[in-house]
């Protein structure tokens, strides 16, 4: 027996605002210098599109926006929207892949993973309410791990699937990172500005044979670069800390500590791969340390570009872009890997079956919001 990936779903706010962000940096970064420098990180990030829940994100004084000039909003207010929006999003994801997987069945544990905002009753109740789950289903939030959250969760799930066969695990992955720019000098927290954006995805996995077998699931530190990578609750919003040494690190450490790459060390040639799209310097040092083709980058390069990194959500949109292409297709041995604050690296050596069920992988998302 074993568990399964069945089916992933991927939704997005309708909003698009990744050249409008750029446009606005000379707005609310200080000095011009900075804001060119900014920039230009941003036009070469590889990113296409960024899709964000808020209508009219940047303006000036007295326009309206979320995000006025001299003026952007508290915590208070960015969790206010996070406590509206977030669920909505989330609600999203599911009911597209009800639609996908020809309804959700009867679900028996709920997993739920968001680093970008907080409030109680939180996320899985309200999951709950929407789509009429049983009060008595066995919820569990996994909050603040950031990027590699949901391979945390994919852990948990394969894991209560082994343990129980008839258990069928509804997982979440909700981000709003666009709730977080701050007005700054600080070139790390600019940078992350110019990557993270809104998304969700939304999986079922059990013990039915269709979709994706989840072989083995890892977990690793490299604690000498712990403090290299940070996010932390502030008074406007939560900031992250980026090291710009970061992928380097995480390529260093690789190489330095084989035990680190879990499976991915004894990687076959044609394996197939979903690396967290963190940003483009994430995925080249991925590419160089496992000596990985341009195709097995496609996936993850691909949804750099037409989302940005939405954090937990991203690599579920990889895996839900790996799925599609495959289906019906032979079965190959696959490698998912994600990073976050630590500094950490979670990952998952998985099958690829030739049965699939329902997935939204085309490069669109399932739904925009």
């Amino acid at each position: 027996m074993s568990a399964h990936l069945n089916a992933v779903a991927t939704a997005v706010p309708p909003h698009e605002r990744h050249r409008e962000f750029i446009d606005s940096l000379p707005h609310w970064i200080p000095g011009e210098e900075l804001a060119a420098k900014v920039r230009q990180i941003a036009l070469q990030s590889r990113i296409d599109r960024r899709f964000s829940v808020l209508e009219q994100p940047l303006g000036p004084a007295g326009s309206g926006a979320f995000y006025e000039y001299g003026g952007f909003p508290s915590t208070g207010a960015r969790m206010a929207v996070y406590r509206r929006e977030a669920p909505r999003l989330a609600e999203a994801a599911v009911r597209a892949l009800a639609d996908q997987a020809d309804g959700l069945g009867e679900v028996t544990h709920l997993l739920v993973t968001s680093c970008t905002g907080f409030y109680a009753p939180g996320i899985d109740i309200d999951l709950v309410k929407a789509f009429g789950l049983s009060p008595r289903v066995k919820r569990t939030v996994i909050g603040f791990m950031g990027c590699y959250a949901a391979m945390t969760a994919l852990r948990q799930a394969r894991e209560t699937v082994l343990a129980d066969p008839a258990a069928r695990v509804l997982m979440v992955n909700v981000e709003l990172c666009s709730l977080h720019l701050q007005q700054t000098t600080a070139v790390d927290r600019l940078v992350s500005y110019c990557l993270f954006a809104d998304g969700a995805a939304a999986s079922l996995i059990s013990s039915r044979e269709i979709g994706m077998r989840l072989d083995d699931a890892w977990s690793a530190l490299s604690l000498e670069d712990a403090d290299r990578m940070s996010w932390m609750v502030e008074d406007q919003g939560f900031a992250m800390t980026l090291d710009a040494r970061v992928p380097a690190k995480i390529k260093q450490a690789i190489r330095r500590q084989p035990d680190l790459a879990g499976g991915c060390a004894a990687a076959g040639p044609d394996d197939v791969w979903a690396v967290h799209p963190g940003g483009k310097l994430i995925l080249d040092a991925i590419q160089e340390a496992f000596g990985l083709t341009e195709d097995q980058m496609e996936a993850s390069r691909g949804v750099l570009r037409d989302f940005g990194n939405m954090s937990s959500a991203s690599v579920m949109f990889v895996l839900a872009r790996l799925l599609a292409e495959r289906n019906g297709k032979a079965p190959v041995a696959g490698h998912t890997l994600a990073f976050g604050p630590g500094l950490t690296v979670e990952g998952l050596d998985f099958t690829m079956l030739p049965a699939m069920a329902g997935v939204c992988g085309d490069g669109l998302p399932c739904v925009a919001a």
